[in-house]
């Protein structure tokens, strides 16, 4: 493990040092031409229904949840105009991964999201995911489910949440914990289909539990993924975390009325307080 990090951590290196080299003595890539992409037409944001897992939250020790997964349900309630996302993927630049307006650019960073989800650990570290064939096998174990294999959907991608969810009126305790969290991960901050938690989306969620590893770069590299691809085509399904990118949205928008009381936490401006700690 330390090995494979070493060797991650040194390409990481070599990358920077080579793009670096080719923008000294290149100059900065043009832009790409807004009216050579394809026009967006049929985009859809994968918002799964969240709230009838959200109300198991109140049986739980809710600081001893905090302290380990952060701001996951808080997270998971906030209530998304799927179509102000539509409208912001618009101004998205494939080639610069970032947004557009005129001559400012904006980009979600990892202080930011990690400021917006507040797990308790290290910003910074490279998360390296689970083998496959170990997913269905950890993941048992930790939720103390036997013959989880049958709750798979038929292409073995995904587990099938409404099974997972009788599950869960079941459990109490540390497994309730968890299944909670793995619901918001499978089906908020990794979504992939309606009602499905994915394998991938599960196998970020055993790391985590395993080695408490910060996620926060894996979301946001599925978010720049997902609006790279989104834009280039026109279409497709917002499969990274919208709510995290709204609430992002929301942060640049000036306006009389405190949107933020609607539905976040703080007092003020989430990512203002990024600013101040810097």
């Amino acid at each position: 493990m330390n090995e494979i990090a070493t060797i991650t951590k040194s390409s990481i290196i070599e990358y920077g040092k080579n793009s670096e080299l080719s923008q000294l003595t290149e100059g900065d890539c043009l832009r790409s031409d807004a009216k050579k992409l394809s026009p967006i037409k049929n985009l859809n944001c994968i918002m799964n229904e969240v709230n009838k897992l959200t109300t198991h939250f109140q049986n739980v020790d809710k600081d001893a949840f905090f302290r380990k997964y952060g701001r996951l349900v808080e997270i998971a309630r906030v209530e998304v105009l799927s179509p102000a996302v539509r409208a912001l993927v618009h101004f998205w630049d494939p080639d610069y991964r970032c947004f557009s307006f005129g001559n400012i650019d904006l980009c979600p960073t990892i202080e930011e999201y990690g400021m917006l989800t507040e797990f308790p650990n290290n910003l910074y570290q490279i998360y390296l995911p689970l083998r496959s064939n170990k997913i269905i096998p950890e993941l048992s174990k930790l939720l103390r489910i036997s013959n989880l294999e049958k709750f798979l959907e038929k292409n073995a991608t995904g587990l099938k949440w409404r099974m997972l969810e009788i599950e869960l009126e079941k459990k109490s305790g540390l497994e309730k914990e968890r299944l909670i969290a793995l619901g918001i991960f499978g089906l908020v901050l990794f979504p992939s289909q309606t009602g499905v938690v994915s394998l991938e989306a599960a196998a970020a969620y055993v790391e985590y539990e395993n080695t408490q590893i910060n996620l926060v770069a894996a979301i946001l590299a599925e978010t720049i993924l997902t609006l790279n691809h989104c834009r280039r085509t026109g279409k497709g399904a917002m499969k990274c975390c919208t709510q995290l990118l709204y609430i992002w949205m929301v942060n640049y928008i000036e306006t009389k009325k405190l949107v933020f009381n609607n539905f976040w936490w703080f007092t003020q401006r989430p990512l203002k307080l990024v600013e101040e700690e810097e």
